[in-house]
């Protein structure tokens, strides 16, 4: 019993080892910074809403004092009046262009932080610049001095009440600075009553206290929003931690097994067995074999953990099929032919040169030829081939193996995927690793199979013309 716990204990150890150097490798970002990486998007992403809902409203708000400006130009007034008649409709005009030229760039996607900021200002300067010589010659056209100065006051207010919706505290309190600043201004400049001033100043400053309020509601619901949504995908990328770590174990405890009871137990002959040369180095081979094994296994598992973070390294470079066709081929024959497997291969002639990396190319074909002869049946069949297919080179590797039903097609990219949990011939990463390059290269894998008739392993490798072309 102590002897199975010391074995279990030091598989549980070689799979932390294992997880460790995994980790290591990927260097994953803190938590801290992935929560405070996803806020600021969506407040950047809310933000360009929030600036365009606001430059289709000012444009609707100026477009009845565009139409004040043009009035004002055309009507009769006092005499002297001409000039202000005519700024103010220029400046009603300025505006309105500015509020559509605004709203077509935000629709297309444009943005900037120091838009809303810019924007308030110059809200501010178009409306004490077009209300202020209005005043001045009198009233509005259709408007009483009490009515001018409640249309000033919704502007005002407008301009004040905008900042909240910006989700920045310093821009409620800067369109709520500017709105009282710009009605003073107006106010005090035309002698409007000191009482009545002071009420809708003050008025105005309660509506942009409220605003910086509403703001501060806003920014906290999305954070929150934000965090908890967050946080919930980084619990469960912490549940599919463990689920790894455990699968790593179950590795380590089945594929591992075989090969440390054979050095393990080849070690223990060469140390307490006395023996010829011969015998010794025919040993020495089974602990190289399994060596080899182990290390393929764990090759393997840093690869797809690499290919998980987003690390593929590829050197792509302009290359010619049938080279590496041939070189597969040769470097696959032996495992086939160890089988009694054929291995048969077929390039069509002047295929376009492709973009790719040799080197891991060789490393999906290997994989799929690889996975083809673990199930492909004595004095079976294996065909390897390359033909042009569009703007693309289309590989395929086919076989006379046993095939696999419609619903398992679906699942066979993924990792540690076994059409037959109990079949320890692999662990199930090579088709998950090969999905991955192709993917790198900007191309496509699938598979077609039927039950009884074998199966066929497609995938695509852009031209180098067409490559460049793009």
């Amino acid at each position: 019993m102590t002897d199975q716990k010391r074995s279990i204990d030091s598989y549980d150890a070689l799979a932390v080892s294992i997880e460790r150097v995994l980790r290591s490798d990927l260097e994953p970002p803190g938590s801290a910074e992935q929560l405070a990486g996803s806020i600021d998007r969506i407040m950047l992403a809310e933000s360009r809403a929030a600036e365009l809902r606001l430059a289709m409203l000012r444009l609707l708000v100026v477009v009845p004092l565009f139409i004040v400006g043009v009035w004002l130009l055309i009507r009769q007034g006092a005499a002297g009046d001409e000039g202000r008649r005519a700024f103010v409709a220029f400046v009603s005009a300025t505006w309105l262009v500015y509020a559509a030229v605004l709203v077509l760039a935000l629709r297309r996607g444009w943005f900037r932080r120091w838009v809303a900021r810019i924007t308030l200002m110059a809200d501010a300067a178009m409306i004490l610049l077009t209300m202020l010589p209005a005043w001045e010659m009198g009233t509005l056209p259709g408007l009483s001095q009490a009515s001018t100065l409640a249309y000033l006051t919704a502007l005002c207010a407008f301009l004040g009440i905008s900042g909240s919706l910006r989700f920045s505290r310093t821009d409620a309190r800067l369109g709520t600075t500017l709105s009282i600043l710009v009605f003073v201004i107006v106010g005090a400049l035309t002698r409007a009553e000191a009482l009545s001033l002071i009420a809708i100043a003050v008025t105005i400053l309660a509506a942009g206290l409220l605003s910086a309020s509403v703001t501060t509601l806003l920014r906290r619901m999305v954070t929150d929003e934000v965090a908890r949504a967050t946080l919930s995908s980084m619990y469960k990328e912490a549940e599919q931690t463990l689920e790894a770590r455990q699968q790593v174990l179950r590795i380590v405890s089945h594929d591992l097994r075989n090969p440390l009871g054979t050095i393990s137990m080849a070690a223990s002959l060469m140390l307490d067995v006395p023996m010829e040369r011969p015998q010794a180095l025919e040993h020495l081979a089974r602990i190289k074999r399994a060596g080899e094994r182990m290390n393929r296994l764990i090759q393997d598992l840093l690869e797809v953990a690499r290919m998980e973070a987003g690390h593929v390294a590829i050197d792509v470079r302009t290359q010619d099929i049938a080279p590496m066709m041939y070189e597969a081929h040769e470097m696959l024959l032996p495992l086939a032919t160890e089988k009694r497997i054929g291995l048969e291969m077929r390039v069509e002639e002047n295929l376009p040169m492709v973009q790719a990396d040799s080197g891991r190319v060789l490393q999906v074909l290997s994989n799929l030829v690889g996975n083809a002869i673990k199930f492909t049946p004595t004095d079976g069949r294996i065909v390897m081939s390359a033909e042009r297919y569009a703007d693309t080179v289309q590989f395929s590797v086919s076989d006379t193996g046993l095939g696999m039903a419609p619903e398992q097609l679906s699942q066979i990219f993924g990792q540690f995927w076994q059409a037959n949990p109990a079949d320890r011939r692999g662990v199930g990463l090579g088709l998950s690793i090969a999905k991955a390059i192709v993917e790198a290269h900007g191309g496509r894998i699938w598979v077609e199979s039927r039950v009884g008739e074998g199966s066929t392993f497609f995938f695509t490798l852009e031209s180098a013309t067409a490559a460049q072309a793009t």
